[in-house]
């Protein structure tokens, strides 16, 4: 009986760990006529994100009950809802719906111009911008907040003050924050957030270099792209100048082909 007992017990405990465990879930988005590269996917659960390739493929860890996010600029963002069956051999597919943009009406009036920049500049009224610059407000210019850096902006009870002879005095949300955690939460998502951000500046500015110029097949364009952003010698600093990315970038790509021999023939 006692055995009995000890096999069930071991039984649970795998089945347990096997559900916690998270595999690579494969598939690819199209719309209703071709498939949709550069796609972005984010796993609500761990926060992990990546991009589909040319062909529209992905994949990312997941497990059964898991949400992935699936956005595109021009497509209605889509929840998908990770289920078992669809590990193993099934093909995936995940259909976006494009949004129709409405453009306002135009109404053509009748004007005295001649066609002539030096002339017609004369006739043209302009009517006075309206803005926070214009209206002179506080923080007027400033540079609008990411979602996360709102959230953590407000956490912290806003900026905290400095009075003459007190140092700096903190707000109250900011204490309660840093006491229950809240706030390490908040600065871990802009983290994430942040990385997201230079892994998309990445693909966008240097995806034509990597793949022709470096060799990087299509297969292992997002996988590279991850592999470069979580080097220890990677500094975001290296974004603002090209020449040196595009250094760096050679350099990481002779360190990813040796770990990757199966793909890539030494020169």
């Amino acid at each position: 009986m006692k055995k009995l007992l000890i096999i069930l017990c071991f039984t649970s405990s795998i089945k347990v760990l096997s559900q916690e465990r998270r595999t690579f879930l494969y598939a690819s988005i199209y719309d209703e006529i071709a498939s949709v590269p550069n796609a972005h996917i984010i796993n609500l659960n761990t926060k992990q994100g990546t991009f589909t390739n040319d062909n529209g493929e992905f994949r990312i860890l997941a497990k059964p009950n898991d949400s992935l996010q699936i956005s595109f600029i021009g497509y209605e963002s889509k929840i998908f809802k990770v289920e078992s069956k669809h590990f193993g051999m099934q093909e995936n597919k995940i259909e976006l719906k494009k949004v129709t943009i409405e453009l306002d009406e135009v109404t053509i009036k009748e004007h005295n111009l001649l066609g002539y920049i030096s002339s017609d500049t004369k006739h043209i009224k302009t009517e006075k911008e309206i803005n926070a610059k214009t209206l002179k407000l506080p923080n007027a210019g400033s540079r609008i907040l990411t979602p996360a850096e709102r959230r953590l902006y407000t956490g912290m009870g806003g900026r905290p003050l400095k009075l003459e002879g007190f140092g700096f005095i903190f707000s109250t949300d900011y204490i309660i924050n840093s006491i229950s955690g809240r706030l390490k939460k908040l600065k871990k998502e802009k983290a994430i957030e942040d990385t997201e951000k230079r892994i998309q500046h990445i693909c966008n500015n240097y995806r034509v270099y990597i793949l022709h110029e470096l060799k990087i097949i299509p297969e292992d364009l997002t996988r590279f792209i991850y592999f470069i952003e979580n080097s220890n010698n990677f500094n975001p600093s290296l974004l603002a100048d090209e020449i040196t990315m595009i250094s760096f970038l050679k350099l990481k790509s002779e360190e990813f082909k040796k770990l990757n021999p199966q793909n890539y023939k030494p020169n």
